[in-house]
């Protein structure tokens, strides 16, 4: 899968419900076809519904031991690390200067201007539409 894939496959994850699923999917699918999503949603979601399933029904006393309290507190930064570590990838595979222009005023937008992600999401997608619109590269 190329860096441009990956990249939409991830914008299209982004604009629908569910974007870990269907990122998971357009993957498994470049990988191996419709055996390959399939494959890749099954693999990738039916621990957390075995989890779900079975822990449910006990959360507040599976939530009192201390390992589990353990793994908590170190996924929440292990799943930031992964995000941030595919960021690398999808900006390198940006093919106009416009769109790093918009990442860096999406960042401001939410870091600094400390804005939602939902307006951010709207004013990054009419800068594009006005961009390709107006002629501009895509």
């Amino acid at each position: 899968m190329t860096g441009a894939q990956f990249l939409d496959a991830v914008a299209l994850g982004q604009v629908t419900p569910g974007p870990v699923v269907l990122t998971v999917v357009v993957v498994g699918y470049a990988a191996a076809g419709i055996a390959g999503g399939i494959l890749a949603v099954a693999v990738a979601f039916t621990p957390s519904f075995i989890f779900v399933l079975a822990g449910g029904p006990r959360f507040d006393q599976i939530r009192t031991y201390a390992s589990i309290q353990s793994f908590l507190t170190g996924a929440g930064p292990a799943v930031i690390g992964a995000i941030a570590g595919s960021t690398i990838p999808l900006g390198l595979a940006f093919h106009a200067s416009w769109q790093i222009q918009v990442l860096a005023g999406a960042l401001i937008w939410l870091f600094v201007v400390r804005r939602g992600v939902v307006s951010g999401l709207v004013i990054a997608g009419v800068v594009g539409l006005v961009i390709a619109l107006v002629g501009g590269a895509v």
